[in-house]
């Protein structure tokens, strides 16, 4: 990786070589152009990306610029910019590009025409890269400029339901596309689409459980000094902040990661009930490992059935000797003893240790003298 150090830093990754020859040669199928192609991609990339990350530092932020296999990455640190400023960083890059293609095309209609024939086809190059490429990188599809414009100008307008409108428009959109140019036999351009629109689609999906409060930088930095507060001992503490943050916000992300993080402390105080109380509502966005947590709170509060149903869910995701344990002892409860032998079965493939200990829990007093559980223990023994 080439590495070229300034104010703003500039790495350009191997595969990036790749792409500019390949599509050098694409292009014009013979040597020498293509060497042409590639150095006026490489002008084009930095001076569109240069548009993004000057304007970032005018804004008091730091820069770097990456070349990589899909084009130019701009990454910014710094301080946290207005929505308008970061709508004039976006737009200043294609904006950068478009002043290239008249810089060229003015060189090329007055200047060199009569030169060089190798300059003038540079230039040729330079017009049609830098007209074609900043008007398909402004089409409103994410991750292009065009695409991250109307997010922000649709946040502008609408908030945080304008983020969401904005990756569903994309989502419709490179799909839509996707099919034209896969229609018309360019399916380098369609399977591009293609992964737009799935990116678009995923991000979509996630942005549904966002609320205005996930965003509150405020409420963040108090989930955080929770959950340090809770490993570093301070559980009163950090009780108070979590409860905090479910009353300021209700519902989204953060309330989520405050309702898990406060139900394994009550859970740890035995305040079973309330613990419940808090994830049963929650039970579609949970982790595996709290799906086991509320397993086994159902099971100490003795809601057997309940336990039953959250720990096969959670067998499904993460197979373990102990949630098949916690079943078979909830059926051998129950008194069915078909059940409790199968999930007995599933906990010995799971690496259970101590079969011989476990059929001595007084659980399993209820179907003790049954024949199947008898010849099980037998074959256990």
């Amino acid at each position: 990786m080439l590495t070229i150090p300034g104010k703003i830093p500039i790495r350009i990754h191997p595969f990036f070589w790749v792409l500019i020859f390949l599509l050098g040669w694409i292009n014009s199928e013979a040597v020498q152009p293509m060497f042409i192609w590639a150095g006026v991609i490489l002008v084009s990339v930095l001076v569109h990306e240069f548009g993004h990350a000057l304007t970032a530092v005018a804004f008091g932020q730091n820069a770097q610029i990456d070349l990589v296999a899909m084009g130019g990455l701009t990454s910014r640190t710094g301080p946290t910019l207005k929505l308008w400023q970061e709508f004039v960083i976006v737009l200043n890059g294609p904006l950068a590009g478009l002043a290239l293609y008249f810089i060229a095309n003015f060189w090329l209609q007055h200047v060199a025409k009569d030169h060089h024939p190798y300059l003038a086809y540079a230039l040729v190059v330079g017009v049609l890269v830098n007209l074609w490429w900043t008007l398909l990188n402004l089409i409103p599809i994410l991750p292009m400029d065009g695409g991250r414009l109307m997010s922000i100008l649709l946040e502008l307008i609408f908030g945080l339901k304008g983020v969401k409108m904005a990756l569903f428009v994309s989502m419709l959109l490179a799909g839509a596309l996707a099919i034209f140019f896969f229609y018309l036999g360019n399916y380098l351009v369609g399977s591009i689409l293609l992964m737009f629109m799935y990116e678009s689609y995923r991000n979509w999906q996630g942005s549904l459980i966002i609320t205005d409060s996930d965003r509150d930088l405020k409420l963040q930095r108090l989930v955080a000094e929770a959950e340090n507060d809770a490993a570093h001992g301070r559980v009163q503490e950090g009780i108070e902040k979590f409860e905090r943050v479910l009353r300021e916000t209700g519902k989204g992300i953060l309330y989520n990661s405050a309702a898990q993080h406060l139900a394994l402390l009550y859970a740890n105080q035995g305040k079973y009930s309330e613990a419940i109380q808090l994830l049963a509502p929650l039970r579609t966005k949970l982790s595996a490992d709290t799906l086991n947590l509320l397993q086994k709170l159902f099971y100490r509060t003795g809601e057997l059935k309940k336990s039953i149903d959250y720990g096969t869910q959670v067998f499904q995701l993460s197979p373990d000797y102990q949630i098949a344990l916690t079943n078979a002892l909830s059926f051998a409860q129950l008194g069915d003893v078909k059940p409790t032998i199968g999930w007995l079965q599933a906990s010995l493939r799971e690496g259970l240790p101590n079969m011989r200990d476990v059929l001595r829990m007084s659980e399993f007093d209820k179907i003790r003298h049954d024949p199947q559980f008898e010849e099980f223990a037998r074959q256990t023994a």
